[in-house]
């Protein structure tokens, strides 16, 4: 962290990389420099920001609230002469709410209500209630957007319930009917997350039926949207209102607000790969890799840990208790629900993400460049591909020399790959629509194109052998 009794460092624009998500906040913007990241707060906005550093509730709220740590600097930005820079620690890896499972997005609803109403006695507020402002260091959520924090806003109780309603209590509506595909999909619009129309023309009549209001809801906005005169008198009267609202009533209201996000309760739909692990026959010595890849981590010690096709996270969990950060992939929603209640229990640096390693979550946002694609975001010292080979070539299509190549993309040093035989027990279990016709020497052959050293080793069955591949 910068020490800020040093003499004033004044930083360039063209010294500084502005954050692409970093672009419509009046009170300032995101930027990194020297392998930092910093946060430019506009001078009318400092004094608050430094009251707020000064009487120790940044550090209250960090400690007590989940907020990114931050602390000031003696920098300064050479158009923002008023402007107070901090830093704040680095929170790995990004991750969005198109990949987060359920219980991740209610954490991430939990945390930005439970901060807004610690907030609100102070007469301040949260701007904005987008997901975008949270993001998972392990299995714990944190707040990262310092710069919502704002002064109340006294004619409204909260000008951000909108957002909040459509980035977090539909989508939460939606999984607790079995339909969190569905959510995650209508997230990727990171303006208008979910709307009302949508909303109720996926939710189920029984839904509808037990909450009216929505039906009336959904008409008035309907018919406000079809008179632009109406909708603009409204938007008028709203503007000029003087209602002073008091910080007892808002914060009532957020209250209220977080009790509903508690009583969404679901159930993942179980798939057939929920129980994989644990349905494993006792002829199967599931010890035997278990040992393997500890023996492996112990010896190359890696700083952190992709596992690919993770399944409900037995490895992941084992490279998180040897003080490893994992991020783990799963495309099944119940596998990766299992795995972060796991990880949140015991408290370990285990990041659980949706995403189907075939088709993973691609670039998006303004241009197709605001946010990066998955696999930009999660390269990692070593990588795990057990037990998901054949899935990869047979029910993803991809050839070997396909899947090499993603593998190089996301390893830095080591990867752990499991080979599977074409007589293995669960080969039928996948769809198979054409020849199989592959071999150890072949697939051996195509990750040496990246990987110089790969050390064969035997795995929990006859029909599979464990890759060590070092770069």
């Amino acid at each position: 962290m910068a020490d800020p009794s040093r003499q004033i460092r004044l930083l360039a624009r063209k010294e500084i990389t502005v954050d692409p998500s970093s672009f419509v906040d009046p009170q300032g913007f995101l930027f990194h420099w020297d392998g930092g990241i910093y946060r430019c707060i506009r001078g009318v906005a400092a004094p608050l920001f430094r009251q707020l550093i000064d009487e120790g509730t940044l550090a209250a709220l960090e400690r007590d609230r989940g907020l990114v740590h931050t602390s000031a600097t003696s920098f300064s930005i050479e158009d923002e002469p008023d402007g107070l820079v901090v830093e704040h620690s680095r929170v790995a890896p990004l991750s969005y709410c198109v990949e987060w499972c359920p219980s991740m997005l209610r954490d991430a609803g939990r945390l930005t209500l439970e901060l807004a109403i610690e907030l609100a006695p102070r007469e301040l507020m949260l701007q904005d209630a987008y997901p975008w402002n949270v993001l998972f260091s392990g299995s714990t959520p944190i707040f990262v957007d310092l710069t919502s924090i704002a002064p109340a806003d006294r004619t409204a109780i909260w000008p951000a319930h909108e957002q909040f309603e459509a980035f977090f209590l539909r989508p939460l509506s939606l999984a607790m009917e079995g339909k969190g595909k569905v959510a995650r999909a209508l997230l990727h619009d990171n303006i208008d997350g979910i709307g009302l129309e949508d909303f109720s023309a996926l939710m189920s009549a029984s839904y509808r039926l037990r909450h009216p209001g929505l039906a009336l809801a959904r008409w008035i906005d309907r018919f406000l949207q079809q008179r632009r005169a109406l909708k603009d008198k409204v938007r008028h009267l709203a503007e000029r209102a003087t209602t002073n609202v008091d910080a007892s009533v808002r914060r009532r209201f957020l209250q209220g607000t977080l009790r509903r996000l508690n009583r969404i309760n679901f159930v993942s739909q179980a798939d057939p790969w929920a129980h994989y692990y644990a349905e494993i026959g006792p002829e199967v010595d599931k010890q035997a890799k278990l040992d393997l890849v500890t023996g492996v981590l112990e010896n190359i010690q890696p700083g952190n840990v992709l596992d690919l096709g993770c399944n409900t996270g037995v490895f992941s969990l084992l490279a998180a208790r040897q003080g490893m950060r994992v991020i783990a992939v799963d495309s099944s929603e119940s596998c990766i629900e299992a795995l972060y209640a796991a990880a949140r229990q015991e408290s370990l640096p285990v990041t659980p993400l949706i995403a189907d390693v075939v088709n993973p979550t691609p670039a998006f946002g303004f241009m197709g460049r605001q946010y990066p694609d998955l696999w930009h975001r999660v390269r990692s010292d070593t990588v795990f591909c057990l037990a998901l080979m054949h899935h990869l070539h047979i029910s993803g299509r991809q050839s070997f020399e396909r899947i090499a190549e993603l593998l190089d993309h996301v390893t830095i040093r080591h990867l752990v790959f499991e080979f599977v035989a074409h007589d293995d027990a669960n080969m039928p279990l996948l769809p198979q629509r054409r020849r199989i016709d592959y071999s150890l020497e072949s697939v051996v052959a195509a990750l040496r194109r990246y990987f110089k050293d790969i050390d064969v080793r035997p795995s929990d069955r006859a029909t599979r052998r464990l890759l060590l591949c070092h770069k």
